[in-house]
């Protein structure tokens, strides 16, 4: 484990180094992304200007289920980018030169080209939007535990969920199309799910599970009896879906051949 520590810790410098050699493209990147996610906060404050309750959550639980999604997803994206790369390293035939090392392919795919800097700092607005309304939630004491496993939970089922689907690259021509679907979809996670029917609300709670990202989580520390079934099962799982990802990413790599270049 420490092995893989250090390793990534020096994975990262690099990548702080490279960064530092393009300061300006950095800074746009980063600032463009800030407002992005600014302008969506911000639609949600002019939605709630005008109304007080979206079926029954007021703007500051809107606020806590969109920020644990913002956390989650950008930190997934920003330090465990890898499952987006599995289409390239296949097809210039670089898994040829990860096979050969000693830590693990998805290891290094995620050290080399998995971490995305910009998405750290979108991840940020979350992190300051979560600061920013738990005065006002009074959440019980032991949201102290529970928040940060969950934050862990989710960033786990977002990789997951790409791994998993990028995973189809080992058999298919290109699945980053369908990857792109899915991450699109993981926006979905930002907004309770009972606002929508009965079809979505299956699909985001067991087959593609954003809704066990923020929403159940957020729920649970919110109204605990009413959503502790699914409160106590999201960390559950991100556990799960990492375990099955694994799984998969264990058998497609079987499946790799070679470009011979």
């Amino acid at each position: 484990m420490a092995y893989y520590a250090g390793l990534y810790l020096y994975y990262f410098r690099l990548r702080l180094k490279q960064w530092s050699q393009y300061r300006a493209d950095f800074i746009i990147s980063t600032v463009s992304s800030l407002l992005l996610d600014g302008s969506t906060l911000l639609f949600l404050s002019v939605i709630f200007s005008k109304i007080r309750q979206l079926e029954g959550w007021t703007f500051p639980e809107m606020v806590l289920i969109w920020a644990l999604s913002m956390i989650t997803r950008f930190l997934a994206n920003g330090v465990l980018d890898a499952p987006h790369r599995f289409y390239w390293y296949i097809r210039f035939g670089d898994m040829d030169r990860v096979l050969v090392r000693p830590a693990g392919m998805l290891f290094q795919i995620a050290g080399e080209d998995g971490i995305n800097l910009p998405f750290i700092g979108r991840a940020l607005v979350g992190v300051i939007a979560l600061f920013t309304v738990l005065p006002s939630l009074r959440l019980p004491w032991w949201s102290a535990v529970y928040l940060p496993l969950t934050v862990v939970s989710g960033v786990l089922i977002m990789f997951s969920v790409q791994v998993t689907i990028a995973s189809l690259s080992f058999w298919f021509v290109n699945a980053n199309s369908v990857l792109t679907t899915m991450s699109w979809l993981a926006q979905f996670g930002q907004y309770p799910v009972t606002i929508f029917d009965w079809p979505l609300r299956i699909l985001f709670t067991w087959i593609l599970p954003y809704a066990m990202v923020s929403f159940y989580p957020a729920a649970f520390m919110l109204h605990s009896a009413e959503y502790l079934p699914y409160g106590l099962l999201a960390p559950l799982v991100g556990a799960a879906s990492f375990l099955i990802s694994m799984a998969v990413w264990s058998e497609a790599v079987k499946h790799y051949q070679s470009t011979g270049s």
